[in-house]
């Protein structure tokens, strides 16, 4: 006991002098000295490596299609005819984090997919793998899709970093650190990157980045918020829209980030808008469909899904018809009006729907690729909703269908990646 009680009056004095040495300091402190929190964001520092040689460059893919984000791709096809599975990939997003996964980028020279557990691969359309980048420093990996253009593949991971690597080779061409999280996809205009970053508190901003360089152009204000879709571009090119968690649309010009407008809908928005002339099309947790005029932010209609969707909308190719997912039920409306054409429910799907359908346009014929299950894509036709193809993944989805010269790539949450030829 007694060495017990001795214990206890040290700490006591060691106490007492740690709070004499803290009153003694504090009077040599600033009187208005405090930690401020920013009102803008701070530019981070880019590290060149190999930087291409290439003075301009234009997007070979991109999230979505392109970067209006319409979710459509062309067949040279006169009619659709079923998949086949070619090959697979596997020890893809074995991470298994909730949020949505990476899609594949596709060009000529082949594709490039990055997971949860911090690779990016790149394959040639035989199935070899040509290179692949571990990312050490993301405990959960991309979820970013890559974005190419003529030598170089694009990423941003789930540490906050964006890279640029040789699409040869894998090396690097520059880094930069820009947030603490890079969920969002970017896109490509006139040698420009632009990019939602997450940062804590929670907040976030649009960035602009040279491409070649990885230079930083400029940010946008704070939106108080992470923004986990990824910003669209007007059909203009004017402006850029990206929604967020604030649960709002917004607006920034191009040229310098400016805001421009903001619309409010009552949950976050998780998803890219698809532009179309001058409208914006995209859905909120809140449980609608909005459809918007692209210069103004003022709303044309809203439908109401079934409830809560984080799905990107698709346009068909001559504009007239919208496919979405919402909650655990698909839909096909009309673009004019947003009225339902038709809808099926997703069958044992208990959870929220995160995947993103595409739509196909052969010479004869329109399908869409939708989720139909827990673990089943169909193929179905536009205008009928009839299934055409159901194509069993093994596994749960929540990516986007990529589309490239007669070639289907799933991403699958825990089964790799599934390739698919016609």
């Amino acid at each position: 006991m007694k060495i017990k009680a001795l214990f206890a009056v040290y700490c006591l004095i060691v106490v007492a002098f740690l709070v004499r040495a803290e009153l003694k300091t504090l009077p040599l402190l600033e009187p208005d000295l405090s930690f401020v929190k920013l009102q803008h964001p701070i530019q981070g520092a880019t590290i060149e490596y190999a930087v291409s040689e290439l003075s301009t460059r234009s997007p070979l893919s991109t999230y979505r299609g392109g970067s209006q984000r319409q979710g459509w791709e062309q067949s040279s096809a006169p009619l659709f005819k079923n998949f086949q599975l070619k090959w697979k990939v596997e020890n893809l997003n074995t991470g298994i984090h909730r949020a949505s996964k990476s899609s594949p980028a596709a060009d000529e020279s082949g594709f490039y997919i990055a997971d949860d557990t911090g690779f990016l691969r790149a394959y040639d359309w035989e199935g070899r793998l040509r290179w692949q980048f571990y990312d050490e420093v993301s405990a959960k990996g991309f979820h970013s899709t890559p974005l190419t253009d003529q030598d170089t593949v694009y990423v941003g991971d789930y540490a906050g970093y964006i890279y640029a690597f040789n699409k040869e080779n894998g090396e690097i061409r520059w880094i930069t650190k820009a947030g603490i999280t890079v969920g969002s996809s970017p896109f490509m205009h006139e040698g420009v990157l632009y990019v939602g970053i997450e940062l804590g508190d929670p907040d976030g901003f649009l960035l602009a980045l040279d491409a070649r360089t990885g230079a930083w152009l400029w940010t946008s204000p704070f939106i108080g918020n992470h923004p986990h879709a990824s910003p669209a571009l007007s059909s203009d090119g004017k402006s850029l829209l990206m929604g967020s968690n604030t649960g709002e649309m917004k607006a920034f010009a191009r040229t310098n980030g400016e805001p421009l407008w903001s619309f409010a809908t009552k949950d976050d928005i998780k998803c890219a808008a698809s532009i179309y002339d001058d409208q914006a099309f995209f859905v909120s947790w809140d449980g609608y469909l909005y459809a918007l005029d692209a210069n103004s932010g003022v709303q044309k209609w809203k439908v109401a899904l079934d409830d809560g969707a984080m799905s990107c909308p698709s346009l068909s190719a001559d504009g007239q018809k919208i496919a979405v997912t919402g909650y655990r039920r698909n839909f096909v409306v009309d673009r004019k009006t947003g009225s339902t054409l038709w809808s099926a429910p997703i069958a044992n799907k208990e959870s929220r729907a995160q995947a993103s359908p595409l739509i196909l346009q052969y010479a004869n014929q329109q399908v869409v690729l939708f989720l139909c299950a827990e673990t089943a894509l169909c193929v179905q036709d536009l205008n009928s909703g009839q299934v055409l193809q159901k194509i069993e993944m093994g596994s749960s989805f929540s990516a986007s269908p990529i589309y490239y010269k007669n070639h289907l790539l799933l991403s699958t949450v825990d089964n790799g990646l599934l390739v698919f030829t016609q």
